[in-house]
């Protein structure tokens, strides 16, 4: 098995953290100016407000998540994730989203972070979520 890069390991804990329920110290993981894009939202610049992006939407408190990595590879600071992520809510009703990410890594953080979703399929297993 080859040993992961510095870059790969730190986006592995980065997630693993994320499914441990371990939100903040993830979010620590970040870059304090880190840019944060879910294509096709707008971008999110700093590690404060990506955290309040999450804390908004439930992540950590009213939404469980459970992103399965599938991929992951590296070209030097850059390292991308093929993903499927899981958002579990309260009563059990759980949106499924196959997600590509993006981040690159530097001075030990996570300095850029972009996810490419179909936010209309997200959209239409939230609102069944909420019928």
């Amino acid at each position: 098995m080859i040993e992961d890069t510095p870059e790969i390991a730190l986006v592995r804990l980065f997630f693993e953290r994320i499914n441990a329920d371990r939100f903040d110290d993830a979010i620590d993981l970040l870059a304090e100016d880190v840019v944060y894009h879910n294509i096709p939202l707008p971008e999110i610049r700093g590690r404060e407000n990506a955290r309040s992006f999450h804390k908004t939407f439930g992540v950590g408190s009213r939404i469980r998540v459970d992103w399965q990595l599938l991929h992951i590879a590296n070209d030097g600071d850059t390292v991308l994730t093929e993903r499927l992520d899981l958002f579990t809510d309260r009563n059990g009703g759980r949106i499924t989203l196959p997600t590509m990410g993006s981040m690159r890594v530097g001075n030990g953080a996570i300095t850029e972070w972009r996810d490419y979703f179909d936010l209309a399929s997200f959209e239409r297993q939230a609102a069944a979520l909420e019928a």
